[in-house]
């Protein structure tokens, strides 16, 4: 029982999460969890999600669009580094790739085995590359039959190369015969990049080791200069009146072979720069990281390159002909832009052109097709329509010019196939300053934000010649990926490389109180794929971000603009969608089979994963203590105040310690049920924090004000 000394203390924590610092030094406030959120200041569990589809597609999506028809039907479209997606008004996803190019094959050209999966094509100069699709039609073995008794009309096949005049897909059945045919090969878009690469090999950095003619070095033709002991390391080089010291490197090529087995200007040996380790008058001398086969003396041929006496390593340097093994060469994922056409759709793929999709085309969702209007900018960052319905580019190729990454050009109003500026339309575009390419684009309230990697533009219709104006509204804080932005309420906040930001009509700092930990986490090799979205039954700004070694969006960080607080925590998710037009939010992610799906996210009275699996929140708070720690507390019992359903349950833990240094001290977990009205424990300490978790299937919990008893117990 409580002793008469204690006095109880409500734990009331401020909002949000608060690790700018040390937990000790955030006293007073809640510290670290996760899947939890505030609302009026108190903190509750996140509901859960479940797939929408049990229908998995191929690869992980990058962009996210939600939208009702002009009959109130229901859509959405999502690109993936695979494939174009909608999810109809059927509840079933539909691959509406765009086809880029079509070919018919004569007769022989397709050919099955029997009792194989594998069917071959030829066809020359396919400028396909493995793993790219093709969708076959009008296949048949000539006589109007299948090849093979294969069905492979209307399906569509990831390729496995051959050579560059033929390539084989894998069935989805083994054929019945040893058969050839006739068909249309319809070459879908090209299957682009899934995770950043970085550009290595012979292009992809600079020989910056040693070069003929380059400042600060020297060059020495060594003919018969080179001497080696068999079972040894050591390398005697004779150069008359050399000025080397030891110390200094040097680098060879197109040396021949020494001592049976040494070549200086390759790897093998530890070629091709060496460093040299004794001098003397007419030589010099370097050792070899493997001993050479043979003796020789005075024998072989050589070129070598000093490098200047003051260098003092030969870290990134690299020699000629050598691989580079490190850059700053980046090909980027493939990404995604989308946006309404009425209640039709406009698509981007960046580095690629435009594709529109008509809903209405079909009863059946028909394949996106190709914007192949004359002076259409066909490499393209990103897309986004303008306030007088013009398409608007930005990242692409000027009127009658090369391609520009801060080009901005749009279309005539009402018409995303006129681009040729004139004086009878409005298309146009212009060449934005700052930076050193465009990163994306957000819909403001009566303007356009746009963002280079270190700026933001203000880009607002002005009609007349000029179309649009642009006005540079910051430095210093351009958009860290291309979907990091989103608009709330007029106002636009963003991620940029080591901050948040918010703009009103100027650009703000967002105070974040958890900005060192998120930055900290990010992977930045595949910040591109970070991604922005609005959750607005609870007013909340969220960034899906892939944090340190995951190639993909593993977490969240969650900004409330209206009770101003930050949290975060883990998840799945790649794309996000508000939910104006579904009933809850929408999402897409990579479940633990590694198959992607479409998920409702947080719908109402839901608190389980896929297949009502068990999802863990949690709190933890800073530490507190009495009278500053001049004195040990000592705890003895606690009384719950928390709102949960009737089947649920909490864990409730206290850690303790003497210093914040020493090792933590920690009582419990003590089960906490709707019907528990204290928890009786004992933990002593200078300070304490206390932590709150749930791990129980279906449980909804929300904490009020729990109360502890403490007293003073002495000074040590």
């Amino acid at each position: 029982m409580s002793s008469m000394n204690s006095k109880y203390v409500k734990l009331n924590f401020r909002p949000g999460f608060h690790r700018e610092t040390t937990q000790y030094a955030e006293e007073g406030a809640w510290y670290d969890g996760d899947r939890v959120r505030f609302r009026a200041g108190r903190p509750e569990n996140l509901r859960g999600y479940a797939q929408k589809t049990t229908t998995p597609f191929l690869g992980n999506a990058r962009d996210l669009l939600t939208w009702s028809d002009n009959d109130t039907l229901r859509h959405m479209v999502f690109g993936t580094d695979k494939k174009l997606y909608t999810y109809y008004t059927d509840d079933t996803i539909y691959d509406i790739t765009p086809i880029v190019s079509t070919v018919v094959v004569g007769s022989g050209k397709i050919g099955s085995t029997s009792g194989s999966v594998v069917v071959s094509v030829s066809q020359a100069a396919h400028n396909l590359s493995e793993g790219d699709y093709v969708l076959f039609t009008s296949v048949s073995d000539g006589s109007g039959g299948d090849i093979g008794g294969l069905s492979l009309n209307n399906n569509n096949y990831p390729v496995s190369l051959v050579n560059i005049n033929k390539f084989t897909i894998a069935a989805s059945a083994t054929a019945t015969g040893t058969d050839t045919g006739i068909g249309t090969l319809n070459y879908l878009l090209a299957t682009g990049t899934s995770s950043a690469i970085q550009g290595l090999g012979y292009g992809a950095g600079v020989y910056n080791a040693a070069s003929a003619g380059t400042p600060g070095y020297t060059s020495v033709a060594f003919s018969n200069a080179f001497s080696v002991v068999g079972s040894n390391t050591n390398v005697s080089v004779a150069e008359t009146g050399h000025s080397h010291v030891v110390g200094n490197f040097v680098e060879f090529y197109n040396a021949t072979t020494i001592g049976g087995n040494v070549v200086l200007s390759s790897t093998a040996q530890g070629g091709p720069i060496f460093q040299i380790t004794s001098v003397q008058t007419n030589a010099f001398s370097f050792a070899l990281s493997s001993v050479a086969n043979a003796t020789s003396a005075a024998t072989g041929t050589a070129t070598g390159f000093f490098l200047p006496v003051s260098i003092t390593t030969t870290a990134g340097y690299r020699a000629w002909d050598e691989e580079a093994d490190q850059s700053g060469i980046t090909f980027e994922i493939s990404q995604w832009s989308l946006d309404n056409w009425g209640e039709d759709i406009l698509a981007n793929r960046r580095g690629d052109g435009i594709y529109y999709y008509n809903v209405d085309a079909s009863s059946t969702p028909q394949r996106a097709a190709v914007v192949s209007a004359n002076d259409a900018p066909t490499n393209v960052r990103t897309i986004l329509l303008g306030p007088k319905r013009q398409l608007i580019c930005f990242g692409c190729s000027v009127f009658g010019g090369d391609y520009s990454p801060m080009a901005v050009r749009w279309a005539d109003t009402e018409d995303f196939n006129q681009w040729t500026p004139s004086a009878t339309n409005t298309s146009g575009d212009n060449i934005l300053t700052d930076g050193t390419e465009i990163i994306g684009a957000v819909r403001s309230r009566n303007a356009i934000n746009v963002w280079t990697d270190n700026s933001l533009w203000l880009m607002t219709f002005i009609g007349g010649n000029d179309v649009f104006g642009f006005k540079q509204m910051g430095t210093n804080c351009g958009l860290i990926a291309t979907h990091a932005a989103v608009d709330f309420d007029g106002r636009t906040f963003w991620m940029g490389e080591d901050n948040f930001y918010a703009f009103d009509g100027q650009v703000r700092n967002l105070d974040c109180t958890v900005k060192r930990y998120i930055f900290d986490r990010i992977n930045k090799t595949n910040k591109d794929k970070i991604y922005a979205g609005i959750n607005s039954e609870f007013k909340e700004i969220v960034w899906l971000y892939p944090s340190t070694g995951q190639d993909e969006c593993d977490s969240y960080v969650v900004f409330n603009p209206v009770e101003n607080y930050w949290v975060y925590g883990t998840g799945f998710w790649t794309t996000y969608s508000d939910k104006n037009v579904y009933n809850n939010t929408i999402t897409t992610g990579t479940s633990s089979s590694g198959s992607s799906y479409i998920y409702d996210n947080e719908p109402v009275s839901i608190y389980t994963g896929t297949n009502n699996t068990a999802l863990t929140s949690y709190l933890e708070s800073a530490t507190f203590e009495i009278d500053d720690g001049s004195r040990i507390m000592f705890m003895d019992r606690m009384i719950p105040d928390f709102t949960m359903d009737n089947s649920g349950s909490l864990q409730f833990s206290i850690t303790t310690k003497q210093y914040p240094a020493n090792t933590s001290i920690t009582k419990g977990p003590f089960e906490i049920t709707p019907t528990t009205k204290k928890v009786d424990l004992r933990a002593r300490g200078r300070e304490a924090a206390v932590r709150v978790s749930c791990d129980t299937a279906g449980t909804s919990w929300r904490y009020g004000s729990l109360r502890l008893a403490v007293q003073p117990d002495g000074m040590r």
